[in-house]
């Protein structure tokens, strides 16, 4: 009798002690599965990135990112491209080869 009291719901006097039990432990349980945490996402980037998510996954500051663009260390469609927007978008596989380089 205790676990229906500790459930935090009120189970109708009509019904038969081990009723009782039965659906409170039932209860119990659905509301156990049904609150379940919906498992991760997880997202891989494309091969360009903008600017700024690509200073989220690699620990870089945009303002670096730029000052790599402007002083000429990062090349147009070597390290990064621009969208038909004008966007800058840098290309990951770019920038890996350039770290590797050592330039």
């Amino acid at each position: 009798m205790p676990l229906v009291a500790q459930l935090d719901f009120a189970v109708p006097v009509q019904e038969a002690p081990d009723d009782q039990l039965k659906r409170a432990i039932a209860a119990y349980l659905a509301r156990e599965t049904t609150a379940a945490a919906a498992p991760p996402v997880y997202l891989a980037p494309d091969r360009y990135v903008t600017v700024g998510i690509y200073a989220a996954i690699s620990g870089r500051t945009q303002n670096s990112i730029r000052m790599k663009i402007r002083d000429g260390k990062w090349l147009e469609n070597r390290e990064f491209i621009r969208d038909p927007d004008g966007t800058i978008l840098i290309d990951r596989e770019g920038v890996q080869r350039w770290l590797v380089r050592g330039i």
